[in-house]
Order: structure tokens, then C-alpha cells, then sequence
């Protein structure tokens, strides 16, 4: 049967050799400015560095230079993963399996094992098991054998589940005899060069994901806040660290992971493990997405574009909550584009309609509403979840796609009033529902411990425990925009298409051509229309860090997919082929270089965990390394990142009340803190008695990184001359040897340089010849 003819305007736009010409010429432009840029967060290094020592980067991929001093590494060490995975797995197919139950009891009209659906039923699973592990945690129930009881019941639940629905639509078996194709299909040949590019850069991932994080966010509140939940035997509200009071749906599954692994350390990297996967069902999610409404081929090469991307690489190996975002995002935009289709079809159904209906043709249109209420709860189970992984989802996945949902609603069901206001309502609190199921159990938990659903946002309105005006509009000071000019919007639109480090030249080259694509234009049109939307919602309202934009590629990888089928001309496929083998081989490059992060992929695990530690923070190693008994607590003054500590410690964030403060200054109400008196040398040593301190460890790098002026501050109590005073009054004794905090004085920028010559001088000494900060102290508590 030959294929229906196009019509003639979209055969003069997608075959016409001006428009694939001028597309070519784009995409050239595009890549030629692209390399120009050197790295921001590398500013040493320039895309033309890499893209010069592409055939070097790749050999050593393959035959690697021998080193002088090399890491115990290689391929023997892999079998130390094999907990690791052991663990993620059964993660993954409890939660699969409890997705499959939910997705099935809201009447998700696919079949089990259908691509779409098993994207549904992880993210929907996934955010179950995080809500179990929160429940138990609360509880003070997360014993190693539940955990492994409640998982294992999911998964065998869940396929029983699976096997007899798939039972029931199984469709006619074909013969068993058929006659193998003579040839290999082009569609073949295209999914093994497909697969062939993706798979270096999932390996890199899989195995990137499974080695000790030395990101900061990670290491204070990602992994510490779970960290101190398993120590402690249950989760609580933790005073000290007020980000621990966020939605915790990634912590969760690390926290579950620990609880499996019985070991907080070794259990944070299988819930690494774990947090990885979110990029590969985005990755599945573009590909359903993409290819339902466009094709396979664009469905394939958007799912490649997004695996790719360094960014891709990065969030998946770091354990940031922009990998989980991404995909609740993702998932949450392919269930409302499947509830909007269901939508189109039941307006049709009760158009057409005749004025008196019998009972068989009652069954069609009431059949396609139980099939949109269904598609609604899950869009909003999953848009709740987007919000369960941090506050923002709420502005970038659960108001637009609700919206969204309620203004297609309302705009399809036009030619009946009644229907349009009874099915739009039911639609709004049906999604209501849905995301309260996967949020709300987080907000009431706010709402109990700190009397704030949303803590620590909104003080002004709900007031919160432990937080005052002045933590307050600290809080707010540092995740704020500084300024909203329209000069910097330019620059910044600039950053997220052209100029972050981590970018794919593929994702905002081939996005813009998605607009010659002449089938589904509204879709298209739409899709940018919220990716334009995720931006301006970044720029207006957020501190522009450039990770927080990071949801927003999803989408843009499935324009960038739309954009390279816009013409199925030969010479436009061989330019985009050769585009995306270059970027490919590029962003490869970048990935496995150490740009990405750590790629020591098959270091000995006990060894890295050594290294890093001491990379991240060489005076946690000291005090690790002096075997610290449970009596022997460490007061952290200015460090929060220490989740490699093996010892009790206490600290507090810099948007928490400080510890040390509290403890050694005179209450003095309305005197700056500068000005403050410090308790007598008896009352400050009966409390560090009384609190077990046997040493304090005093992190002045980071206390200058906090006060400098475009910074969160940090409380001018705090200053080497409070420690000079108790060491003379022989509250502490003389700080230890300091072997390796210290730093070249010229390496500070000249607003660390001046802040540190006005507050703190006394920290810089000279050794050799040259000026050095002392960057930490430790400090014995005296006998």
C-alpha cells in the first residue's frame, strides 16, 4: 500500500533546497560560535582546546597514558560494586512493581510493558517507595529486613500484577514460522548507531554514579541530611540544618538505600546508583514522547541528544535533584499530552453525539472519561512527585501543567457548557488529588515539627520554628535574583542555549529547525511556548544558579529530535548525521576528561573514598583518621559539608541559628553581634562539658566565602580573636599542627582579599617567603 501523498505545502517547505540549505548554514554558524567560548566554570580551558585534542582524549580512552603515582584501578575493583547494584536493583523493581499495581488501579488504559507505561510505573513507584521510606522513618521502623520484606512483596505483587493484565489484551499469537529478512533494514542500522553513541556515555554514568560525590550540596544536605536520619534511628526535625526540612523525595531513596546496605556511607553511593536511573527513563519518556506523535526516528534521535548532553552526565553522577526533577517533569508533560489526546477524543464523542443515545452508544464516551480522570490522577501524581524532589517544581512542573491541563479542558469542551464546567471541575480536583497524594504527606510534616507547610519559604505568611526575621531575609537575600536587568537577560539566555560548560551544541542548534517540522505545529509551538516559560520562571524568581535550569532540557531534547527530521532530503540527513557524531564525540570527550566530574570509574572504592574525603576536606580526614570514641564530639564552627565525618559532630548551616554563638556569647539583645560579650571562660566550659566537645574545628575558608559582599553573610561574632581569647583563658588548647589548611594569598579574588584584610588578618602568615591564609584550625577542647 503506498503511503498517502503529503500536501503540497509541506512538500515545498521540508523538500525545498533553500530551507535545507539555510538550516545547514544555521547549524554551522551555531557549532563555529558554540566552540568559541572558553568554560565558566573552567575559564583555563576553551571548547577549541577540546574539540583540538578530540583524537587525543579518545585514544586515552582506549590506552591510557601510564601515570607516575597511579590510583589502585581497574577492572579486578568491579566486583566491589556488585552490593552496590545488588541494592539499586532491588530498589528499582520494588518500585517498578508498586507502579504497576497504582498505574493499574487509576485504569492507565496501556498495557504493562508497553514503553509508556513503564515509564508511568517507575515514576509513580518511585515516588511511593520514597513516601513508605518517610513514613518509616518517621516511625523509627526502617530495619534492614522490612525494607527488604516491603520491596521484595512490591516487586512479586507488581509482576503477578503485570502478567495478568498483559494476559488479558494479549493479542492473537502469529505464526512461529516467518521468513527472516535477506537484508538488514536501514531502521536496524539506524538504532545500532544510535545505541552504539549512547552506550559510552551510559556506561560513564553507570559507572560514574557508584563513586563518593565531592559536590558540596551533596556532601552537606543530599547525603548528610539521610546520613543523620540512619544514625539516629528515624527521621525528625533537625535544627541545624534547615534544608533537611525540604521535600526529601531523592534523600528518601538514599536513606532507603543505607537502610539495605546497613552502612550510611556505602548505602549513599547504591542511592547514587539508584538517583542515575531518573536519567535513563527521561531518556525513555523523550523517547515515548517524541516518538508517538512524531516518529521512531525522531523518537530515537531525541532520546540520543539527551543522553549525550554532559549536563545528562553530570546531574546523574553527582546526585543533584535536577535528574529526578527532570524526569518528573518529563513524565508529568507526556501524561498531560496523552490526557489532552483523550481530552480531543471524548469532545469528538459527545459532538457527534445524536440527541437521544441507547445504551451502547452511552459506552463509548462514558468509557473515554474514565480513561481521562485516569490520565488526570496520574499527571498529577507525577507532577506532585516534581515537587516532592524540591520546592521549585511547584512553578515549573505543577502550575503550568495543571493549568495547562484545566485550559484544555476548557477551551476542547466548547460546544457543550454543561459538560465543560462538570468534566473541567471534576478534572481540577481529580489533579488536586493526585498531587496532594505525593506531596502532601511532606507538607504535613512541615506543618507538624515547624507549624510552616512549606518551610523554611513563605515565614512571613505561616512563621516557622527555629527561624527568625533577620535568618529569614538572609534566607531569602541568597535565593533571590540580584537584579532583574534586561541586559543580563540577553547574557543569561546566552548561558543556558550557547555557553554553560555542560552543554550539547545538538540541543539549541536543532531546537529552533522543530519550527519548519509542518506536522503537530500547535505541539511544537506549545512545547516551546513552556520552554520559554521554564526559563523566564528561572530567571524571574530563582538565584540563576545554572544547574536549576537543567529541567528544562527534556524538552529541549525533544525539539532538538524534531528539529533534525524537519526534512527527509539526503543532504539534510548526512549534514545532521555528521552534527551529531561531532557533538557526539565532543560531548564524550568532555564527559570522560574529568569536565564532568569525577571519572575514576573503576578506582578501588576504599581508596577513593580516602581520596575524596581528603579532597573535600582534609581536616575531617585528621580528625577521622584520630579515631574518635562516641564521648569525643567535634563542634564544627562554619563547615557543614561533612558527611565523611566517622565521628559525633555539631554544626549548623549558614542560614541556621550558629552554634558557637549560642553557646559562648552573652545574651545582649539590640547589640550587633561584632559587639557581643562572651560568656566567662567557667560557663563556656561547663557547656562544651556538657555537650561532650573534646575538640573545635573551625573552618575559616568557608566563613570567608560566606561573608564576602555578594555572598549569604555570616555572623561577624565569629572571629580568630574569640579563639585567641579562649585559648589564653585556657578554655581550648592551641590549635594542632596545621599540616595542609592554608592557601596562597594570591590565589584569593579581590573581594575575598579585602573582606579577609578587614576581618580576619591574623590568618595570614608567611611561610618561605610567600603569604598564606590559614584556611582551618583545629582547636582540643582543654582538660
Amino acid at each position: 500500500m503506498k503511503d498517502p501523498a503529503r500536501p503540497q505545502h509541506i512538500t515545498s517547505i521540508e523538500d525545498n533546497p533553500i530551507f535545507v540549505r539555510g538550516a545547514l548554514i544555521w547549524l554551522l554558524l551555531f557549532f563555529i560560535t558554540f566552540i568559541s567560548f572558553t568554560l565558566p566554570n573552567n575559564p583555563s580551558i576553551s571548547r577549541w582546546d577540546i574539540v583540538t585534542n578530540i583524537p587525543y582524549l579518545l585514544l586515552d580512552l582506549v590506552d591510557p597514558l601510564p601515570e607516575e603515582n597511579p590510583h589502585p584501578a581497574g577492572w579486578s575493583y568491579f566486583p566491589q560494586r556488585f552490593p552496590l547494584i545488588g541494592i539499586a536493583l532491588v530498589i528499582l523493581t520494588g518500585a517498578w512493581g508498586l507502579g504497576q499495581i497504582v498505574t493499574r488501579l487509576i485504569r492507565i488504559p496501556l498495557a504493562p510493558f508497553t514503553i509508556e507505561r513503564t515509564v508511568f510505573a517507575y515514576g509513580v513507584g518511585i515516588s511511593g517507595v520514597s513516601l513508605l521510606t518517610l513514613g518509616g522513618g518517621l516511625l523509627g521502623i526502617l530495619s534492614q529486613t522490612l525494607c527488604y520484606l516491603v520491596l521484595g512483596l512490591s516487586a512479586l505483587l507488581g509482576g503477578i500484577s503485570a502478567y495478568t493484565e498483559s494476559k488479558r489484551n494479549i493479542s492473537p499469537t502469529p505464526p512461529l514460522k516467518q521468513s527472516p529478512s535477506d537484508t538488514v533494514s536501514q531502521e536496524t542500522i539506524f538504532r545500532g548507531a544510535c545505541c552504539l553513541l549512547i552506550f559510552p556515555f551510559v556506561l560513564s554514568m553507570f559507572l560514574g554514579s557508584m563513586l563518593p560525590s565531592t559536590d558540596f550540596d551533596v556532601l552537606e544536605y543530599h547525603f548528610g541530611g539521610p546520613k543523620e536520619f540512619y544514625q539516629q534511628g528515624c527521621i525528625s526535625f533537625l535544627p541545624h540544618n534547615v534544608y533537611t526540612s525540604f521535600p526529601f523525595l531523592t534523600e528518601m531513596l538514599t536513606l532507603l538505600a543505607m537502610s539495605l546496605k546497613a552502612d550510611w556511607y556505602f548505602g549513599a553511593q547504591a542511592g547514587k546508583l539508584v538517583l542515575m536511573s531518573f536519567s535513563l527513563f527521561t531518556a525513555l519518556g523523550i523517547f515515548a514522547a517524541a516518538r508517538r506523535w512524531f516518529g521512531s526516528e525522531t523518537g530515537w534521535l531525541a532520546a540520543t541528544i539527551y543522553l549525550t548532553t554532559p549536563w545528562t552526565y553530570r546531574i546523574s553522577i553527582i546526585a543533584l535533584t535536577e535528574g529526578a526533577l527532570s524526569f518528573y517533569l518529563m513524565s508529568s508533560l507526556l501524561a498531560l499530552m496523552l490526557t489532552i489526546q483523550i481530552l480531543k477524543s471524548f469532545s469528538i464523542c459527545i459532538a457527534d453525539r445524536p440527541p437521544t443515545l441507547d445504551s451502547n452508544q452511552e459506552v463509548a464516551p462514558n468509557k473515554k472519561l474514565c480513561y481521562l480522570y485516569g490520565y488526570t490522577c496520574l499527571t498529577g501524581l507525577l507532577s506532585g512527585s516534581a515537587m516532592a524532589c524540591k520546592y521549585p517544581g511547584v512553578l515549573s512542573v505543577v502550575i503550568p501543567i495543571g493549568l495547562a491541563l484545566l485550559g484544555f479542558s476548557w477551551a476542547l469542551l466548547k460546544h457543550d457548557k454543561q459538560q465543560r464546567m462538570s468534566v473541567t471541575l471534576k478534572l481540577a480536583g481529580i489533579f488536586s488529588l493526585g498531587t496532594l497524594l505525593t506531596i502532601g504527606p511532606w507538607l504535613l510534616k512541615n506543618l507538624w515539627e515547624t507549624g510552616n507547610p512549606v518551610y523554611p519559604l513563605l515565614y512571613s505568611v505561616f512563621g516557622g520554628i527555629d527561624l527568625n526575621d533577620h535568618l529569614n531575609t538572609k534566607w531569602k537575600g541568597g535565593h533571590s535574583p540580584k537584579s532583574h536587568n534586561p541586559v543580563n537577560l540577553g547574557k543569561n539566555l546566552i548561558d543556558v542555549t550557547m555557553k554553560s560548560d555542560w552543554l550539547s551544541p545538538l540541543l539549541f542548534s536543532l531546537a529552533p529547525l522543530a519550527f519548519l517540522k509542518q506536522q503537530h505545529r500547535r505541539l511544537i509551538y506549545w512545547l516551546w511556548i513552556y520552554v520559554g516559560f521554564l526559563f523566564l520562571s528561572w530567571w524571574v524568581f530563582t538565584h540563576r544558579i545554572d544547574r536549576f535550569w537543567v529541567p528544562m532540557i527534556p524538552v529541549a531534547s525533544v525539539l532538538a529530535g524534531i528539529g533534525a527530521t524537519w526534512s527527509s532530503k539526503r543532504t539534510w540527513k548526512t549534514g545532521a548525521f555528521i552534527a551529531i557524531l561531532a557533538a557526539g564525540l565532543f560531548n564524550l570527550c568532555v564527559v570522560t576528561s574529568g569536565l564532568g566530574g569525577n571519572n575514576a570509574y573503576l578506582d578501588d572504592l576504599n581508596y577513593a573514598r580516602k581520596f575524596t574525603a581528603n579532597l573535600t576536606g582534609p581536616e575531617i580526614m585528621q580528625l577521622n583518621q584520630m579515631q574518635l570514641g562516641p564521648n569525643q564530639v567535634v563542634l564544627s564552627v562554619g563547615d557543614a559539608e561533612l558527611f565523611n565525618a566517622e565521628f559525633p559532630v555539631i554544626y549548623s548551616t549558614v542560614f541556621d541559628h550558629e552554634v558557637f554563638k549560642q553557646w559562648t556569647a552573652e545574651p545582649e539583645p539590640g547589640v550587633p553581634d561584632k559587639l557581643l560579650s562572651m560568656k566567662s571562660a567557667n560557663k563556656i566550659k561547663e557547656k562544651l562539658k556538657a555537650e561532650r566537645i573534646a575538640y573545635i574545628y573551625v573552618n575559616w575558608a568557608e566563613i570567608l566565602r560566606y561573608r564576602k559582599p555578594s555572598s549569604y553573610g555570616y555572623t561577624h561574632y565569629v572571629s580568630p580573636g574569640r579563639f585567641k581569647k579562649m585559648v589564653k583563658e585556657k578554655v581550648l588548647l592551641p590549635a594542632l599542627p596545621n599540616r595542609f589548611s592554608y592557601r596562597k594569598l594570591d590565589t584569593l579574588d579581590n573581594e575575598e582579599l579585602e573582606e579577609l584584610l578587614n576581618w580576619a588578618p591574623e590568618l595570614i602568615i608567611e611561610r618561605e617567603g610567600e603569604r598564606y591564609f590559614i584556611t582551618a584550625q583545629i582547636f582540643p577542647v582543654a582538660p
